[in-house]
């Protein structure tokens, strides 16, 4: 209960008296009503929100340790109802996810200075739209139509920025005879993929109109993720006595290392943007190995499988989460800004 909560000496709803040596008085013995009174300003509720939900304390710091060097402690203990010297998961996963949009928005401002579609002799400043942009690139600028994983099964040659030129000017009813000429199967995953490249290189938004639209999305996204991984993971680990409350849990600590793990690597581009490709890719690399590595770690404490059956269950999850990742990311970006 936050600390300004007014106490009362007796209990407003069965008249139960609070004695001065009372070891509780949070709530009523008798009837268990909370001992507070809820007639205040607007301001009171305000500052109790705030306090409730920002309110740092050695249970935060505590709770970000055994986060990043325990993987999947966390989790566990709270199934197990170790919970008191935790702070709880939703607050941790708000307190995150401000660190985590204050990165990204260095990230957005910088990223809104590149140029897209490879060098187009358009002045970053000018007041120009993503379709004119992408009909003054370089017609040799190479680009595929799908995305992982749907490319690690299906084929995905390159394409150049003029043979996307004929994909936008073509009607509907004539995507599937492009990608055929182009060396993709016609199947409605390429269509639903050529179709969204071909709205993408179409806009009518100027370059930081759509980069703040793309970032607004992934953080949209990686709210509706957190409980459409935990339906995953209920489903492929599942067990007796194993609640899609648990899954829930491990996805908002997952979700937790996973702002950390993804404000680092946006920091890294920023810090080291002006070195190699081969360092920045090394530097993503070994991240992302960390990223893996601790997802075992953690599935494997929580689920309890053993270590061959959580490696398989971790890639079936992981394949299933970002294809399903993809599949949400699509129809919201189509149906996004103009």
């Amino acid at each position: 209960m936050p600390k300004k909560k007014v106490k009362h000496h007796t209990c407003a709803n069965c008249g139960f008296q609070f004695s001065s040596d009372s070891e509780h008085t949070n709530y009523c013995p008798n009837c268990g009503q909370e001992n507070h009174n809820p007639r205040f300003p607007l301001v009171h509720y305000g500052y109790e929100l705030l306090e409730g939900l920002l309110h740092f304390d050695t249970k935060f710091f505590y709770s970000l340790k055994i986060l990043l060097l325990s993987p999947g402690k966390i989790t566990y203990d709270y199934i197990n109802n170790i919970r008191g010297r935790y702070t709880p998961p939703f607050r941790m996963f708000i307190f995150l996810s401000v660190f985590g949009l204050i990165v990204m928005s260095f990230f957005e401002a910088n990223l809104q200075k590149k140029g897209l579609f490879g060098k187009s002799g358009v002045h970053e400043g000018s007041n120009i739209t993503i379709g004119e942009m992408f009909d003054k690139a370089e017609d040799s600028v190479k680009d595929n139509i799908l995305v992982m994983p749907f490319s690690w099964v299906m084929k995905n040659p390159d394409v150049t920025n003029a043979d996307l030129r004929l994909l936008k000017k073509m009607p509907k009813d004539s995507t599937g005879a492009w990608l055929t000429d182009h060396g993709y199967s016609n199947n409605i995953i390429s269509r639903l993929f050529a179709e969204n490249k071909k709205k993408r290189i179409s806009r009518q938004m100027t370059a930081p109109e759509a980069v703040t639209m793309v970032t607004g999305i992934f953080k949209w996204l990686f709210l509706v993720m957190i409980p459409v991984n935990a339906l995953i993971c209920f489903i492929v680990f599942f067990r007796k006595r194993l609640f899609f409350y648990d899954t829930m849990l491990f996805s908002i600590h997952f979700g937790c290392f996973f702002l950390i793990f993804f404000s680092l690597l946006l920091s890294g581009f920023l810090i080291f943007e002006n070195i190699s490709n081969v360092a920045q890719s090394i530097f993503g690399l070994l991240l992302f190995l960390l990223l893996f590595v601790y997802l075992f770690a953690s599935m494997k404490k929580v689920f309890a499988f053993n270590w061959f059956n959580t490696l398989i269950r971790m890639f079936v999850t992981c394949l299933l989460s970002f294809s399903v990742y993809q599949l949400i990311h699509y129809f919201i970006s189509n149906h996004s800004g103009r």
